[in-house]
Formats: C-alpha cells, sequence, structure tokens
C-alpha cells in the first residue's frame, strides 16, 4: 500500500512539473527566437522610411480616390497597433493576392501564416482599373522601438494555376509585436 501511494504521488507530481517544464522551455525558446531582431544594425544603404502610424478615415478614403497605374503598397503602422496594408492591383485574371516579409539584413521570412492569410483578399470580379485592397496584421518577429529593414512584397496567385506571381515590392522600416 505505502508503493502505491509514492507511486501515486509520483505520477502527480510528475503531471504538474511536466507542463511546467514545457511552457519554461517554450518561453525561453520564444524569447531566443526574438532577440535576434532585438539588435539588428540597419545598414546606411538601407534608407527605408518608417510606416505612417496611422490615417484618419479621411486619408483613407482619400487612398480609395488615387488613380493607380502600377501595382503598389502602402504601409501604415506600428508594431504595437499592427500594420495595415494598402494594395492596389488590376484584377484581370481571378485568384488572390496576399502580402509577404522579409527581414533584409538575414533574409528571414516574417510572420508567414499571419501575413499571408490576413492580408489575402480574393479577386472574384475582373476589370480594367487598378482596385484597392486592404489587409491588417501585426508582426510578431522583434518588439517596440527595436527598428529594421523589411521587404514587403505583393504577391498574386490565379486560381486556375495556382502558381504564385510576385507583383511588387517596398521597404520599410519597422518595429514587431511584444506578446
Amino acid at each position: 500500500m505505502i508503493i502505491s501511494k509514492k507511486v501515486i504521488f509520483g505520477i502527480l507530481i510528475a503531471l504538474i512539473l511536466i507542463p511546467i517544464g514545457w511552457f519554461i522551455l517554450y518561453f525561453l525558446a520564444v524569447e531566443h527566437e526574438e532577440t535576434k531582431f532585438y539588435n539588428i544594425e540597419i545598414p546606411k544603404r538601407l534608407n527605408f522610411p518608417k510606416p505612417i502610424e496611422f490615417l484618419t478615415n479621411q486619408q483613407i478614403d482619400s487612398l480609395k480616390k488615387l488613380i493607380i497605374s502600377e501595382e503598389k503598397i502602402v504601409v501604415v503602422g506600428d508594431g504595437y497597433n499592427g500594420y495595415s496594408f494598402y494594395m492596389w492591383h488590376k484584377p484581370i485574371e481571378k485568384g488572390e493576392i496576399y502580402i509577404k516579409a522579409f527581414e533584409l539584413t538575414q533574409e528571414v521570412r516574417l510572420s508567414e501564416w499571419n501575413l499571408s492569410n490576413k492580408t489575402k483578399n480574393k479577386i472574384l470580379k475582373l476589370n480594367d482599373n487598378y482596385k484597392l485592397y486592404e489587409g491588417h496584421t501585426v508582426i510578431s518577429e522583434g518588439t517596440f522601438e527595436h527598428y529594421y529593414p523589411t521587404r514587403f512584397e505583393l504577391w498574386f496567385k490565379p486560381f486556375n494555376s495556382g502558381n504564385e506571381k510576385k507583383l511588387t515590392e517596398q521597404n520599410y522600416i519597422i518595429d514587431g509585436w511584444d506578446r
């Protein structure tokens, strides 16, 4: 009987300590991954703007009225509130457009699932004019006020072939979002 109490006690302790250990290991792994974005020295040759922090409703309305002659990306926001993506594309083929991002000094892809899915716009109606599409998400890598150079790319994936095609890109200096 004494052995079975010790075994049950040991199992209970293990059931408590194992999840705590996994949580600590997960936290340390995430923290380690984030630190590579803390002290990136931005080379002088990469003199890119920071995104405008916010737009008023009137400014957003004026974006919708712009006459655009080629694919374009405008990024607005910051690491704290997330980033809004304004994407112009001429919808001459059915498919979807979305954003990909890469940190420029290490060529690390950023927030792959979030960016691809939260900026995705389905194109069902075709048109000969450029149309404004929007998306919003956070960039998980990095932390507030620790800036690094980033290339945002606008991609198109047609429904019929599924072959991705990069349409344009735009570079910015951004910061990430603290978890």
